[in-house]
């Protein structure tokens, strides 16, 4: 009888967090900067290239903030990132994880902003993934909705002030 372990399966979800008074496309016209998620991501302390021509498929970003599950005792949680797909169109671009120090496998994952059937517009993050050390799925999945609200809110709130300057 084989002993081997199983390796467990996939993890795979999405969240999804609604803008109340921008369009799709003022809020892609802000989001669609693969390089600068450290704008938009309080616990990004950086997000730079490292490859590549920003929005170009193949381009890599460096990626760190403060938080590091799979490795507490480390001062900064980082990763590098490369865009595996972008498309305007659509409103969304994909990336997979290509380094890091914070307990990921393989992962790859696709934000879009999209119309909501309520008006205005949402940001949804989609992954695919194996388990990330450090993690459940739940907590994984609900720090992935934490962050998409974050992402929400700090786009209606630039896009707000934008649109007060412009009258």
């Amino acid at each position: 009888m084989d002993q081997t372990p199983k390796p467990e399966p996939k993890w795979r979800g999405a969240v999804r967090a609604k803008l109340a008074g921008p369009t799709p496309d003022q809020a892609w016209s802000y989001l669609k900067d693969f390089c600068a998620l450290d704008r938009w991501i309080p616990t990004l302390h950086t997000c730079r290239k490292v490859e590549g021509s920003d929005g170009e498929v193949g381009c890599v970003r460096y990626c760190a903030g403060s938080l590091n599950r799979s490795d507490p005792a480390a001062p900064v949680g980082w990763s590098k990132e490369r865009l595996v797909d972008f498309d305007p169109v659509r409103r969304s671009y994909s990336y997979e994880v290509v380094e890091s120090n914070k307990g990921f496998g393989s992962y790859a994952a696709t934000i879009r902003v999209g119309s909501d059937p309520d008006g205005g517009c949402c940001v949804e993050w989609s992954f695919e993934s194996d388990p990330v050390k450090g993690w459940t799925y739940e907590g994984f999945t609900s720090y992935l909705e934490s962050l998409a609200r974050g992402v929400a809110a700090r786009l209606e709130a630039e896009i707000n002030k934008s649109n007060k300057h412009d009258k």
